[in-house]
């Protein structure tokens, strides 16, 4: 007589001020032959994001399937998506051995790294992109160009965006332009603080040129769209790296379950849930950090 298990895990969520922090239950859950299964390991994937119960929904059924692929008849693994809210916590979290592996844009995820012992893994494809980067735009009936922005008020997104930032005052700085990040005597700058609010700016006159990326650009309502122009790109960075802990043990084995994940409909499906991921490919770290490492000098 065969006999259907069924297992559910729990989750709990913690309030901290205004942040809730996501988490399966316990250590063991209940099936229904009243035995426990009891976990010998974890492995905890770790997000920075101040919306934890959304990125929860997205990550765990991640965490979940690594769990499984990763269990085998000498260890069990428990997957976990640990959701914090800045940096900070973040690189408290992996100093403290509570994160194995971590998602981010190359930037933060550098900025993290170079506080911890996370190494750039894999790369995460978004929306079938491996790579992005950042245009420059004006008015289509704009005599502007990116050589005579002298006198002219940029529009960034914040301070914190990779392709609404850094990487457009990267390529300010090495066309010659003095810009410190903190202000500069050849032209004016201000913060949109959305990327769909930056090609609006310069339409109603907020400002000459704006800097956002270009798959931010080709999503432009077409009717706000066909009243733009680029007028310069910036080099090109990828869109997501995946970075994993060095003390993690089965790094082989992690790297294998990932790379196959675009392969079946069922894992399709799951990675389809983390911001429209189609798949994880090797990394040139090399090549593919080649202008993020510009910034982190740069910027530290």
């Amino acid at each position: 007589m065969k006999i259907l298990i069924i297992a559910i895990i729990v989750g709990v969520g913690i309030t901290i001020g205004s942040f809730t922090l996501f988490y399966p239950e316990s250590k063991d859950f209940e099936i229904q032959n009243n035995e426990k299964i009891e976990y010998d390991e974890t492995i905890t994937i770790g997000i920075i994001h101040r919306d934890s119960e959304k990125m929860f929904k997205r990550y765990q059924p991640l965490a979940d399937y690594l769990a499984r692929e990763l269990s085998d008849d000498t260890v069990i693994y428990k997957g976990i998506a640990k959701i914090l809210p800045s940096e900070q916590q973040m690189i408290q979290s992996v100093n403290n051995g509570e994160i194995d592996i971590f998602f981010d844009s190359p930037l933060i995820g550098m900025k993290i790294a170079s506080n911890t012992d996370l190494e750039p893994f894999l790369l995460s494809w978004k929306e079938g992109h491996r790579n992005y980067h950042s245009v420059f735009i004006t008015s289509i009936d704009s005599d502007i160009s990116f050589e005579n922005l002298h006198g002219k008020t940029m529009i960034f997104e914040d301070r914190e965006s990779t392709s609404g930032y850094f990487l457009p005052a990267i390529h300010l700085q090495k066309a010659g332009y003095d810009f410190d990040w903190e202000s500069s005597k050849d032209f004016s700058y201000v913060f949109s603080l959305d990327d769909e609010n930056t090609p609006i700016w310069i339409l109603e006159g907020k400002g000459d040129v704006g800097a956002t990326s270009n798959l931010d650009f080709e999503d432009i309502p077409l009717n706000i769209k066909e009243k733009l122009k680029i007028i310069e790109s910036t080099e090109s960075v990828p869109r997501q790296i995946i970075f994993v802990d060095n003390s993690f043990e089965f790094q082989i084995k992690l790297k294998e379950i990932l790379l196959k994940m675009n392969e079946t409909p069922e894992t399709q499906e799951i990675l389809k849930k983390i911001s429209k991921i189609n798949q994880f490919s090797e990394i040139d770290i090399e090549k593919d950090l080649k202008i993020i490492n510009e910034l982190m000098e740069l910027i530290h």
